[in-house]
């Protein structure tokens, strides 16, 4: 079925006050992106370059009816299934909270516009934003938002021109009517078989649309921090967006897309994270490269040596062992080209890779796929004297890495017996372990039975990875708990709950600098998703700013369909909290009926040049009755 594309470009020099000097160029560049790589492409361009007024027709200037008509008239012209793309280069600001899915936090975003005349700044707020999203979504159309503006005021006492955030108390606030709770965010609606969900602010894990923002919250955005062959310079985050974009084709997926640009970023010694929220799995236009594996990641270049970003927290050891290969379509992988790399160091978030045979000449922004897991080699697996062809079975197992109990001196973490002809896995304890398929002896091969156990095994490692000695003024700087029925929980300590009860994830950040907060569901059914990413920047008192160091997260629990047979049902909301940004969901997996079938999101944000890596994990376990 043919797919229509539309893109709004809207870039923004002739601000009033602060205006800025390569927001214009930024949309002109990616305009050309789009041309040269789609053989039909709908755009309309809203602009305003230098000068007190713009140089443009007033029908293409950035004002919040020009844009926000524009929004309307796609969504209804546009069809089911439809592409659109929509970049905004230009001042972001923050409003205070004032809507119930509002981050409590830090404010909420708002991007500036111009008014009619162009002699104001003029901003459209975050929620109105995303009730003309939501409007998108309804419609089933494929939605991709890149945000290449400031998203606090950390340097707005810089008076540096190319920091694209303008102060709140300079802009006037477009008037709307009110704005409708609209439930972007119902975990009913994103999941049938989620037992956990989360409802967040209108920012956070938008399933069926995508946002690429150039920073956190608490982070300004550069403009000219890149210059081009012509000395021409641009946006940070639209510059690299446009190199990987012309370079690579539109057919990546958004979450291969980002992790390049980490990559770039570090390369750089850019000091913003660019943020991947919502649908990592949607490629810009068209079809999607189905090559990469899910648990891949980015290597860049430091000191003269390879470096992985990921490490300890990761569930990383030292020899595990990774291919490396150029960041291009699956049809330009040459798959003899592959170089091997042994990671030979670790920190807390990143590693050292080591290339094996012959020193190669790597680029940054080159893929790292896992070719080893050597954690899992502490799940033992041992099986029943009664199973045939055991030795398939130890070669099945070998090829994924777990061990097998070959004498009783070793303690089995799984066990794979037979009982009234079909297969059952046990614990360590000899218990049979619920919610698994029916594996009759039959109708399962030996591949089915290791690929769940490989399942269960990764659960468990995910579930035991913790930090034994984090730093004393790292682990101070947090406290998070959770709340249900008057009652507070510690991390490790059992809470128990009644189906379709809510709780809160109160996080407080009582150190100096920001925390990187993601939020995990290891659910009932062997899964284990992504439920929140979010930066607490640290408690201030600047007027303009107003951070509070706390956040909250409700969640919803329920107790599965499948599992409403046993009257309740045991979770683990698992908290990562990181000095620095970094990516968990390499760590993800699909429920177990979904095995094979579902693919990895990623939400990757590269780490910080300066600061150290630290990171605790903390465990909340959350039993549900019915």
């Amino acid at each position: 079925m043919h797919r229509s594309h539309y893109a709004i470009l809207i870039g923004i020099n002739a601000y009033p006050d602060s205006p800025l000097e390569s927001c214009v160029r930024d949309v002109q560049k990616i305009k050309e992106c789009l041309e040269s790589k789609l053989p039909s492409v709908y755009i309309q361009t809203f602009t305003a370059s230098s000068g007190d007024t713009p140089l443009e027709h007033p029908e293409s200037w950035p004002t919040c009816r020009n844009v926000t008509s524009a929004l309307e008239k796609v969504t209804s012209r546009a069809q089911p299934g439809d592409f659109i793309y929509i970049h905004y280069s230009g001042h972001g600001t923050r409003l205070d909270p004032c809507y119930e899915r509002s981050n409590q936090s830090t404010g909420d975003l708002a991007l500036v516009f111009l008014d009619e005349d162009g002699s104001r700044a003029m901003s459209l707020p975050g929620p109105r934003l995303a009730g003309l999203l939501k409007s998108m979504v309804d419609k089933t159309l494929v939605i991709t938002l890149v945000l290449d503006c400031c998203f606090s005021a950390s340097v707005y006492r810089d008076r540096d021109l190319n920091v694209r955030y303008l102060s709140s108390c300079r802009i006037s606030v477009s008037t709307y009517p009110p704005i409708p709770e609209y439930d972007l965010a119902d975990g009913n609606a994103r999941s049938t078989n989620r037992d956990a969900s989360m409802r967040d602010n209108w920012l956070l894990d938008p399933d069926r649309y995508t946002i690429l923002a150039a920073c956190g919250p608490h982070e300004n955005a550069k403009g000219g921090s890149e210059a081009s062959e012509k000395g021409e310079r641009y946006g940070a985050l639209s510059y690299f967006l446009f190199k990987a974009l012309s370079d690579h084709g539109l057919e990546r997926r958004h979450k291969n897309i980002h992790r390049h640009l980490c990559a770039k970023f570090w390369e750089s010694r850019q000091v913003q994270h660019p943020v991947l929220y919502g649908n990592g799995d949607q490629a810009f236009f068209g079809r999607v490269d189905l090559y990469r594996n899910a648990r891949s990641t980015s290597i860049f270049e430091r000191d003269g040596s390879l470096r992985l970003l990921a490490g300890l927290a990761h569930g990383l050891r030292v020899g595990d062992r990774f291919a490396l290969s150029p960041f291009g379509l699956s049809s330009d992988r040459d798959i003899e080209g592959n170089f091997i790399a042994n990671v030979t160091h670790l920190w807390p978030l990143t590693s050292k890779l080591e290339l094996l045979g012959t020193p190669r000449s790597l680029q940054t922004g080159w893929i790292a796929e896992p070719l080893t897991c050597l954690h899992l080699l502490d799940f033992p697996v041992r099986l029943a004297p009664e199973l045939s062809h055991q030795d398939i079975w130890q070669a099945a197992l070998k090829e994924r890495l777990l061990s097998i109990c070959i004498d009783n001196e070793q303690y089995p973490a799984l066990q794979v017996v037979l009982n009234n002809n079909e297969y059952e896995v046990l614990d360590e304890y000899g218990q049979r372990i619920i919610n698994l398929p029916v594996m009759p002896r039959d109708q399962t091969d030996t591949n089915r039975i290791c690929n769940i156990l490989e399942h269960l095994a990764r659960f468990r490692m995910i579930k035991n990875i913790t930090n034994e000695m984090p730093k004393v003024a790292f682990r101070d700087s947090l406290d998070i708990q959770i709340k249900a029925n008057g009652m507070t929980s510690n991390p490790g300590e059992q809470l128990e709950v009644q189906n379709g009860n809510i709780v809160e994830l109160v996080m407080k950040n009582i150190g100096e600098t920001a925390l990187y907060i993601y939020v995990y569901n290891l659910g009932p059914l062997w899964q284990v998703k992504g439920m929140s990413y979010e930066v607490i920047p640290e408690r201030n008192h600047d007027h303009d700013l107003k951070f509070t160091g706390i956040s909250s997260k409700k969640i919803k629990m329920t107790v599965p369909s499948a599992m409403s047979g046993y009257g309740s049902c045991e979770d683990i909301i698992k908290v990562f909290v990181t000095s620095q940004p970094t990516s968990f969901d390499s760590l993800e997996l699909p429920n177990l009926d979904e095995l094979g079938k579902t693919n990895i999101g990623d939400r990757i944000s590269r780490p910080s040049n300066y600061r150290s890596e630290d990171w605790v994990a903390l465990n909340f376990p959350i039993r549900t009755l019915l």
